[in-house]
Parts: structure tokens; C-alpha cells; sequence
């Protein structure tokens, strides 16, 4: 007598804590992901626009909370475990804010980055599968498009556009550095590494900004033509890319 299959577990409410990765750890869990998924490998400009988004929704991943991705919605009964917390929609042309537990403001919510990004995959191949084209051919622009044809965001569509077109074309300089090198500039330490290499010295790696970590970034940007703030912003890390880039060919 064969048995039954277990019955799928209830739903759990999880924690909103922030679950912060970098640009490069969500790259390998994407890339491990898509094969089991799709049955090939992925091309590294699909990756981007997705990856992109993902720093679009979530400030590079610092404010990912329960590693959701995409910051994708869970309604009830949807059989995803969940969470809330506070945020907004642009509606009738205003900003609304939602707190917890408004219904507004459920997420889906993941025990491991590993499960948060091959459902963020799925949710993407198969209930925005009209985006999926833009994504297999690396078009930021048109894949911001595409989602906001089928309701994924309600911010304005030129600024979700311009923000993750922008963010795209940084990624492709300080990604393939981070693949190619192992130095993540998306990190403290990775920025440091990179310093260090272009003659710069910011007191050693040691993954902590200091005010020798900020006296080497002022003086990589003053030799850059950068404004000289101290901080390792995308402009800053674009130019460390390049830098490192050249040294390297």
C-alpha cells in the first residue's frame, strides 16, 4: 500500500529582519539557481537586469528584508510563508504608506537566499513570463517596461527605468571585476583590496571604514577627477573597477 505525500506545511509569519547581501553573493546564488530552473546556463547580461532590480528594490540589498528579492507581495492563502513591514506605493499620483499588518504591506518572506532567489526566478519566469524576453536579452530599459505593464511596481516608470538602466551599466564594470578578480567592490574590504592593489593605502583590509580607508578613498578620487567626499559610492567603485581593470590588462 503506497503512502500519501505529506501534506504542505501552514504558512509561517518569519521575521522582517534585514537578511544584507553583496552584489556578488546574489550573482553566484543567481547563477547556481538557473540551471536547475531553466536547464541551461545563464548569460551574465540576464543576470544584470535581474540583479539590478534587486538593487533597485532593496538599496543594493542592505534593506532586503527575509531574503525576498524583489520585494515581491504575498497575499493570504497564497501558501508562501511571509512577513510585514512599512513601506509605500505611488498611488493617484501620491506616495502611501502602509505599516504593519495592513495587508498592503505582506511579503513573502525565506528562511535562506538560496530559496528566496529561485523563487523570485519562477515569480518572475511565470506570472511576469510577458518581461521574461527582456531579461534573456539583457534590456534593462524594456524589462522595466515590460513589468510595469503587467503591475509589478507603481512607482513613475521613467524613474524605475532610469534608476535600474543606471544601475545596470555599474554593475557591468564592478561585477565582472568581482567574478573575474574575487575583489567585491560592493564590500568595505573589497574597496580596500582594490586600493591597496592601485597604490593607495588604507591601513589594511580589514572590512571597517576608518578614517585610513577614507584618506585613501579621497585620494584615489582626487586622482580620478572624482568629488573628493570620502565615500565609496557607485561613481567611486566604477572608477576603482576601471582602475583595477587596467592594471590587470
Amino acid at each position: 500500500m503506497s503512502k500519501s505525500a505529506p501534506a504542505p506545511s501552514a504558512p509561517v509569519r518569519l521575521s522582517p529582519a534585514f537578511t544584507p547581501v553583496t552584489a556578488l553573493q546574489m550573482l553566484t546564488a543567481m547563477r547556481g539557481a538557473w540551471p536547475t530552473l531553466f536547464g541551461a546556463a545563464p548569460q551574465t547580461e540576464s543576470l544584470l537586469v535581474l540583479i539590478g532590480q534587486w538593487a533597485l528594490e532593496t538599496g543594493y540589498g542592505k534593506y532586503m528584508h527575509a531574503y525576498n528579492v524583489g520585494n515581491i507581495k504575498s497575499v493570504e492563502g497564497d501558501g508562501h510563508d511571509y512577513t510585514y513591514f512599512r513601506c509605500n506605493e505611488f498611488i493617484g499620483g501620491q506616495v502611501v504608506w502602509f505599516d504593519p499588518d495592513n495587508p498592503g504591506c505582506r511579503f513573502r518572506a525565506y528562511p535562506t537566499l538560496e530559496l528566496g532567489v529561485a523563487d523570485y526566478l519562477r515569480t518572475i519566469h511565470v506570472q511576469y513570463a510577458s518581461a521574461w524576453s527582456a531579461v534573456e536579452s539583457g534590456n534593462p530599459a524594456e524589462y522595466a517596461h515590460l513589468l510595469k505593464m503587467g503591475d509589478y511596481y507603481t512607482a513613475p516608470e521613467a524613474s524605475y527605468t532610469k534608476g535600474l538602466v543606471e544601475i545596470f551599466g555599474y554593475l557591468e564594470s564592478t561585477l565582472a571585476v568581482a567574478a573575474s578578480s574575487g575583489t567585491d567592490l560592493h564590500t568595505v574590504a573589497g574597496v580596500q583590496t582594490a586600493l591597496t592593489r592601485l597604490g593607495f593605502h588604507p591601513g589594511g583590509v580589514d572590512n571597517i571604514e576608518g578614517p585610513e580607508t577614507e584618506a585613501a578613498v579621497r585620494a584615489f578620487q582626487r586622482a580620478h577627477g572624482l568629488v573628493a567626499d570620502g565615500l565609496a559610492g557607485p561613481a567611486t567603485t566604477a572608477a576603482l573597477a576601471k582602475a583595477l581593470a587596467a592594471l590587470g590588462s
